[in-house]
């Protein structure tokens, strides 16, 4: 419906544009056709650039250079690593195609991303009482017939599988791998044509027809993308073209007897929990409209005459488990069509007994371009936060860019915290929004009701204010660019319901100049105080680079206490691998028959990459023992597996309830 109209209208912009154009698309064919004629070995051999050491070309040390000639690692302490340090040719490793390695050529199917075999290759001793299976998902397939994408996120799902089964007198015990990328229509679509169809929310699109405009020069998903194409081509390929592509690569869950990979803007996808085929996509129990985009005409306006492809909306990638009642807790959202920036939410609560509906309550979150990423919860709220980001809605229907470039963030201006009742809290209330010092808001790692003072207090990572313009700009090319990167840090946040004031916000205790991002806790502590705080860290001098370790947080009795850039904690608990590893966001897994209501009962589990030997694996740290004794296990896979995003450990099963970021 309206396809002759929009193909119209493109043609009539393509011609308006042309004359003015002329020596601008001279130039694109031109740049389309050349290419990195000097791929070497050695060309991103330096130490990658950071935030406080912005130059991308600083030689390496003997020892390291070394190394990377052997594919080895150097000898280095706890003490000298956490300040930072890694090479760019490694980080750009991590970002590769999940592809097979050149020892075994038929290990992954390179159309399906499948592979399946036994984990032998175990480092330490597994622990008997991890018991269930965890399911990670994130960006796998880079892009279609030698085209990479234009950012990372933009890549197509890979999700893993591994499975620990229970210990038996009777046989072995066997750790199984299987991996698949996740198949959505989009991505079929794009697969048969052998091309990109669909825009990308954070840069990848479409071009203009190649009779005009020329071929885009294909050199390899492995290297660096071929640039986007000059402003003509971008309209012709993407004017009025608002329906964004669906990579399901952002966050997978298993609840209810479901395994769903989420995507914050779109419906779930449903996988098979054994086999990882993709079913389809999930209306979570009906509350959601498939074919439809998440646009809503605000008012009263009948439905006869709203357009069918009007009235859906698109599903968090981050709902959350209650501890207490066991129900998921999830949110989708609508973009309100009316005179201000208007966004429709609505919180919903199903049973982990067949995925069934337990309540829903809808509400409008005003002044808000963008659909919050994270949320919290308490036994009685749900907290979104809005950052300070608007929206140029001319670049994004015109094609020019997408949507998250279309995005102008003001490090400088208030955030704002929006409180909902939850929709099955004892205690009702009207919702309420507070104004919070300038940051930027990404991830929650849990939330409480102070019994004492009745304040919410929440932890939650984030940007401290900068006076940087740009909405995850710097995650584009072939790799995200730390250089241009805020350091990301562990944030404490009290606001007192009463008087809707924001109480503090101030930097979690014993988190000073330790740059952390996926924060979590244990899954039983979800709604009340943690003593610890669990993240992915990158380093402990306040500086941003790549993610290299894991941190512990004692967040409620730890040292507040201010350090200068540069200058290393050297009191908080960490467990760097190493200069040429890479590690993924940690989940915590309860021990199996433990006792919940002890934090350290549990295991921290998180995908690391050895660059060295190009190999991917799970970690797995016993929280009884401090991090920086380091892995009691790492079960190494049999090939490398692309940095990821977010996953999940089923406790009982495959599609059991899980435990997840």
């Amino acid at each position: 419906k309206n396809q002759d109209g929009a193909a119209m209208m493109k043609v009539m912009l393509l011609f308006l544009s042309l004359g003015a154009g002329m020596l601008v698309l001279g130039d694109a064919f031109t740049a389309s056709s050349v290419t990195n004629t000097v791929p070497t070995t050695e060309k991103y051999w330096q130490i990658g650039g950071t935030l406080l050491r912005p130059a991308q070309s600083t030689p390496i040390p003997e020892e390291l250079r070394k190394a990377l000639y052997t594919n080895t690692h150097t000898v280095e302490t706890q003490e000298e690593l956490g300040r930072g340090v890694f090479v760019t040719a490694d980080w750009r490793k991590a970002w590769h195609n999940y592809e097979s390695p050149p020892e075994d050529p038929k290990l992954i199917d390179p159309d399906t991303g499948f592979a399946e075999y036994d984990v032998t290759d175990i480092e330490g001793t597994l622990p008997h009482d991890l018991v269930g299976t965890l399911y990670r998902n994130g960006p796998g397939k880079f892009g279609v017939n030698g085209e990479r994408v234009q950012h990372v996120l933009d890549a197509d799902a890979l999700v893993i599988r591994v499975t620990f089964p229970p210990p038996s007198t009777n046989k072995e015990r066997r750790v199984h791998f299987r991996s698949k990328f996740v198949w959505t229509e989009a991505l079929e679509k794009e697969t048969e044509a052998q091309k990109f169809l669909y825009r990308g929310t954070f840069g990848t699109s479409p071009r203009g027809w190649t009779p005009i405009f020329g071929d885009v020069s294909r050199k390899g998903l492995n290297e660096d993308p071929s640039p986007p194409g000059n402003p003509i081509s971008l309209m012709a390929g993407n004017a009025f073209q608002t329906n964004i592509k669906n990579t399901a690569n952002t966050q997978v869950i298993a609840f209810g007897g479901k395994l769903l990979a989420l995507f914050e803007a779109g419906l779930p996808h449903a996988l098979d929990p054994e086999t990882l085929d993709t079913l389809g996509e999930d209306d979570m129990g009906g509350t959601l409209r498939k074919g439809r985009l998440p646009v809503k005409i605000a008012g009263d306006v009948p439905e006869m005459f709203v357009p069918d492809f009007l009235g859906g909306a698109a599903h968090t990638a981050h709902p959350n488990v209650c501890p207490r009642t066991g129900h998921l807790i999830g949110w989708h959202w609508s973009q309100l069509v009316s005179n201000e920036p208007s966004l429709e939410v609505t919180f919903n609560e199903w049973s982990p007994q067949s995925f069934e509906l337990v309540a829903s309550k809808t509400f409008v979150v005003k002044n808000c371009d963008l659909a919050p990423h994270d949320m919290a919860i308490t036994e009685n709220c749900v907290m979104l936060k809005v950052n300070a980001l608007t929206m140029n809605q001319g670049a994004f229907i015109s094609g020019l860019k997408g949507p998250a470039a279309s995005l102008a963030m003001d490090g400088r201006a208030p955030v704002y915290a929006h409180i909902f009742p939850r929709p099955t809290a004892a205690k009702q209330f009207e919702p309420f929004q507070v104004e919070l010092p300038a940051c930027f808001s990404i991830h929650f790692s849990h939330a409480y009701e102070d019994e004492v003072t009745g304040n919410i207090v929440s932890f939650f990572s984030g940007w401290p204010p900068s006076d940087s313009k740009d909405f995850l700009g710097a995650w584009g090319g072939f790799a995200p660019d730390f250089t241009q990167i805020s350091k990301t840090i562990l944030w404490r946040l009290e606001v007192d319901p009463s008087t809707r004031t924001c109480v503090s916000m101030n930097v979690a205790p014993g988190s000073a100049n330790a740059c952390a991002e996926h924060p979590l806790v244990h899954p039983n502590f979800q709604t009340r105080p943690a003593k610890n705080v669990y993240a992915s860290a990158s380093n402990l001098v306040g500086d941003s680079s790549a993610p290299c370790g894991f941190t512990k947080h004692r967040v409620e009795d730890g040292k507040t206490e201010t350090l200068l850039d540069g200058e290393k904690n050297t009191e908080i608990d960490a467990y760097f691998f190493g200069t040429r590893y890479f590690a993924g966001e940690p989940l915590i897994v309860p021990k199996h028959k433990g006792d919940l209501e002890d934090e350290n009962q549990a295991y921290l589990l998180g995908v690391v990459q050895d660059s060295a030997r190009d190999r991917s694996g799970v970690s797995i740290f016993d929280l009884e023992r401090d991090l920086k004794e380091g892995p009691v296990c790492i079960l190494w896979f049999k090939s490398s597996i692309p940095h990821g995003l977010h996953g999940c450990f089923a406790l009982e099963g495959d599609s059991s309830t899980s435990v997840f970021c």
